[in-house]
């Protein structure tokens, strides 16, 4: 795992790095609020040092995510404003994230999709 930036902390069950020209993130154990946001900080934390990098995948279907309905939506408004100009494929499995957060992020400008599996990610990625 690549280490955080100063001040930016992943969460204990999240891996980072750089695979081709994307960010690869791997979920595991559970994840509430707090840890959600922790990953997206560092995700905005490590764009800054990477600029070039313009995707990333995300899978959750690992983890266990716990925000609830005003959780999403909070977290779908503050992803669009951390990760600006950021391509996101979240894999997860049926109903493990409401549409409800990659609604409001997408409302808000960012260009992310959830889909079930890799391929379907990669493929969206590259569009």
């Amino acid at each position: 795992m690549n280490s955080p930036a100063p001040g930016q902390n992943l969460p204990v069950n999240a891996e980072l790095t750089v695979i081709e020209d994307r960010w690869e993130v791997s979920c595991t154990g559970a994840f509430q609020r707090g840890d959600v946001i922790a990953l997206i900080d560092t995700i905005s934390a490590r764009m800054d040092r990477r600029p070039e990098v313009r995707k990333c995948l995300v899978d959750i279907r690992e983890a266990e995510v716990t925000l609830g309905i005003m959780g999403e939506y909070i977290i779908g408004e503050y992803a669009a404003k951390k990760l600006v100009g950021l391509r996101i494929a979240l894999i997860q499995d049926a109903g493990q994230v409401k549409k409800l957060m990659e609604d409001t992020a997408y409302n808000r400008g960012l260009r992310i999709l959830m889909v079930n599996g890799h391929e379907d990610a990669l493929a969206w990625l590259n569009k």
